[in-house]
């Protein structure tokens, strides 16, 4: 080969070759560029469920310390403390997944975890009989108004959509000599860690030191762990009052009358809503129904299901004239319910009474149960949606009380009303009182006094059994823009 040709070969080669080179850098720069990508978007997305995790179980730590201000009973004293300990175990295991740039974690864990060993060591006293001291009284008054302030900030945060997130650079994923998953996130731009959360925790942190609270409980990390999956099912909100989705009933009760044919039951659902109706289909479930859907009278949508068995309306559903929200006054919320009352004893629901409502939709969701001698039936539910602005019915569903409805043995209270009210906590003010029945499981009902309280700020109803005067259920009460809510 002579010089010319060598030449002419190197003019062409060599910018060949460091073009192909350029090529194969490029490409694996874009790999490992992608490859960083996708680890900070699933390290963001980590940080992320586990910041939203922490706030419900931080909410669910308040409500529960709130709830322990309310108790006055031992049994109920052990179980609310033992929630407590492995909800913070729960929320130390959550803070451990949420970079510390974020947010100042290691106060909040202090807190947590020294929170858990407390109400631990107040368990095994209550078991051993001891009674609880005014000391600890006073220090859990102060860790519910520190875990308060917590939550509402960690809420207040997630409102403004201020997520953790994972500031993982290029530089720094090139810089490691490992794998992508060893390089280090930075601290998220802007913020300050634990700026808004160390004054809740500086004025409880001490409160929950005391010499019997260890500074450590791997014991709760541990138990927080075992617990993560039940932890994520929070919450257990229940917008109809405590009882009206809490049975898994097996046969409904309620059923009752021979079958109806198809156009029956079409003939009972034009009367209820008016209009026009066609068939749409048969519901094969536990209870069987024939299924319509058209234009009421009103020219609405509706939809609207009769059991074959009896053809017993299960429900019905259309739109309000208006998308009207919020609490109205006290007066414009008995007339709803009044409405509500009013057409169940025309449908042939006689004594039946309005309980809690909701506000959304342009409608007033009335919450109606049965009664038997003035004591109310929490299973037999039925739920009627008043129109706002027409002050019409656009709803009503029946299949609780379908599922429940019967004639119950109800035994003589053994307790008085005066003597289960006078074993309540006498921090409580009882601002209203009823007889009911209430749901233990889904086969088991206890006669209880209803205790409707308040303490400072905070709304409690309290169920007694009527005939041991052992409290049964506790719930708190919370007021939304959409109504009472109960946890």
């Amino acid at each position: 080969m002579n010089e010319k040709t060598w030449r002419a070969l190197q003019r062409v080669g060599v910018p060949l070759s460091l073009g192909a080179a350029l090529l194969v850098v490029s490409l694996w720069g874009a790999a490992r560029s992608a490859k960083a990508d996708s680890y900070q978007i699933a390290a963001s997305n980590m940080y992320t469920r586990a910041f939203v995790e922490l706030a419900d179980t931080m909410d669910e730590l308040s409500i529960t310390l709130g709830k322990l201000q309310a108790v006055n009973a031992p049994n109920q004293t052990v179980l609310l403390l033992d929630d407590i300990w492995r909800l913070s175990g729960a929320a130390a295991s959550l803070l451990s997944q949420i970079p510390q740039s974020y947010l100042d974690t290691e106060p909040l864990n202090r807190f947590v975890v020294q929170l858990g060993d407390y109400a631990h060591t107040l368990t095994e006293k209550a078991v051993r009989g001891v009674p609880m001291r005014a000391e600890d009284t006073e220090q859990l008054d102060g860790l519910y108004a520190a875990s308060r302030g917590i939550t509402n900030d960690l809420r207040t945060r997630l409102e403004n959509g201020d997520f953790p997130s994972d500031t993982l650079t290029q530089e720094a994923f090139f810089a490691s000599a490992n794998d992508a998953q060893a390089a280090t996130p930075g601290m998220t731009a802007g913020m300050t860690p634990g700026a808004s959360l160390t004054p809740a925790l500086s004025a409880a942190d001490g409160a929950a030191a005391t010499p019997e609270a260890s500074a450590a409980a791997p014991e709760a990390n541990e138990s927080g762990a075992k617990e993560q999956e039940s932890i994520t099912e929070f919450p257990t909100l229940i917008y109809d009052g405590p009882f009206s989705e809490s049975t898994e009933k097996a046969e409904p009760k309620g059923l009752t009358g021979t079958p109806v044919t198809q156009a029956q039951a079409q003939a009972i659902a034009e009367k209820a809503v008016g209009g026009s109706l066609t068939f749409c289909g048969l519901s094969d479930g536990r209870i069987k129904s024939f299924d319509f859907c058209g234009q009421n009278t009103a020219g609405k949508n509706v939809d609207i299901s009769i059991t074959v068995k009896g053809g017993h309306i299960l429900w019905h559903m259309s739109q309000a004239e208006t998308e009207l929200n919020g609490v109205p006054p006290q007066s414009e919320t008995a007339r709803y319910r009044d409405i509500a009352l009013s057409y169940l004893d025309k449908m042939g629901y006689s004594g039946m009474r309005a309980t809690y409502a909701q506000y959304y939709g342009g409608c007033a969701l009335i919450n109606c149960a049965a009664t038997q001698d003035n004591v109310i039936l929490y299973n037999d539910l039925i739920k009627v949606w008043v129109d706002r602005e027409t002050l019409g019915i656009v709803g009503m569903d029946a299949r609780n009380y379908i599922f429940s409805h019967t004639g119950r043995n109800i035994p003589a209270p053994a307790v008085t009303m005066e003597e289960a009210e006078s074993l309540l906590s006498s921090r409580l003010t009882v601002e209203d009182r009823a007889l009911a029945l209430i749901p233990l499981s889904s086969q088991k009902e206890a006669l209880c006094y209803e205790f409707k309280c308040t303490l400072g700020a905070d709304d409690y109803i309290l169920y007694l059994n009527a005939l041991t005067g052992e409290e049964e259920q506790i719930f708190r009460i919370i007021d939304s823009e959409e109504g009472e809510l109960v946890l």
